[in-house]
């Protein structure tokens, strides 16, 4: 496992050139465009644009992220023919964009708010019936001196029905080479690394500006589908407003499909102070935590 020193690194990266940065970037994004136009076309039909298998295929020869939808016939003995081959970032970007395409954002349980500030990776991920958790340490990542797991690791469970699949105990997950280069970038603060609205989760749906949620939100009929909650506050003191310009307010809100705040912003500009606080949706996954055992 190869160790990177930030200093080394952050020398690296300032000596680029704003048009090699550019290039890079460019670069990256092209592949990233590929791979996910390639993914949505398998996923239409079934199969995975990894191993070109349908999901239900196992195939012990070939191991594949896709097992861990649990199509097919995968046992907990199999997860590290997976992760010896897959990387952290890889299988992660796999379930991240497969959640997306039942519920986008909503699936995706990555908000920073929410995550333990002992770790740096921490959040949980939902496709149809099987929630996936990932959990790393700052100790996780160092390596535990004197014990097996003594190298970059994390943790992962896996529950399906809420029952228990894999246990977050029962792996040491090692981090590829890889892993370790981005997450150390990432810590160093020289890199940002998403990946893409593809895969994009909570935290980047929160990161998106009030004028624009508002703007281009509309209501959910069902709020396990919704991607945010609005508490509107509207203070007409200076200038009363009637119960029935309120009525009205939500029937145009339920008619054109667009949120109560937005109309009420609209209609009572200059009359009332409408404030809206804007929050995650109660329907994302919770952020499952990995207990200590006694020795």
């Amino acid at each position: 496992m190869i160790k990177y020193n930030r200093d080394d690194l952050k020398r690296f990266f300032t000596s680029l050139t704003p048009e090699e940065i550019a290039e890079i970037n460019e670069k990256n994004q092209a592949e990233h465009e590929k791979q996910a136009a390639a993914f949505r076309e398998g996923y239409k039909r079934d199969f995975c644009y990894l191993c070109g298998k349908p999901f239900k295929t196992i195939s012990h020869s070939s191991p594949c992220s896709h097992w861990l939808l649990r199509r097919c016939k995968f046992k907990k003995k199999d997860f590290p023919r997976i992760y010896s081959i897959f990387s952290y970032h890889n299988i992660a970007a796999f379930l991240r964009w497969c959640a997306n395409q039942e519920k986008f954002l909503i699936n995706i349980n990555d908000l920073v708010q929410e995550k333990d500030n002992k770790k740096i990776l921490n959040n949980c991920i939902r496709w149809k019936n099987i929630e996936w958790t990932v959990d790393c340490s700052f100790s996780d990542f160092s390596g535990h001196p004197g014990t097996a797991a003594d190298f970059p690791h994390y943790h992962f469970q896996m529950r399906i029905d809420s029952k228990p699949f894999i246990d977050f105990s029962d792996f040491h997950i090692p981090f590829t080479n890889e892993d370790v280069f981005y997450l150390t970038l990432i810590q160093a603060k020289l890199l940002h690394h998403d990946f893409g609205t593809i895969g994009a989760g909570m935290q980047e749906a929160i990161s998106v500006p009030l004028e624009k949620v508002l703007e281009h939100a509309s209501s959910a009929n069902n709020t396990n589908d919704a991607t945010y909650h609005f508490s509107t506050m509207i203070d007409a003191s200076q200038h009363p407003i009637s119960g029935k310009e309120v009525l009205d307010i939500q029937q145009e809100a339920k008619h054109t499909g667009k949120s109560f705040a937005l109309i009420a912003q609209q209609r009572l500009q200059g009359r009332a102070t409408v404030n809206t606080i804007i929050s995650p949706a109660e329907s994302i996954p919770d952020i499952r935590s990995r207990h200590k055992h006694k020795r």
